[in-house]
């Protein structure tokens, strides 16, 4: 069961700081106290979601 939530929780977080990246319209972001340009953090957030994303479906799989 915990193997189901903490992919979903950061799924959530990954979406939210995406959102939030387009709400605020600055020209950088922080990641883990490093300035990236902002559509590289960006980026790094949709790849953490997508391994999220992975993690949740072989765990979905697994206990079907």
């Amino acid at each position: 069961m915990m193997r189901k939530i903490i992919p979903i929780i950061g799924m959530a977080i990954a979406l939210v700081e995406i959102g939030y990246s387009f709400y605020t319209m600055n020209d950088t972001g922080r990641f883990f106290g490093f300035e990236f340009n902002i559509w590289v953090f960006r980026i790094i957030w949709a790849a953490l979601f997508g391994l999220m994303l992975n993690n949740y479906l072989k765990a979905r799989k697994a206990s079907v």
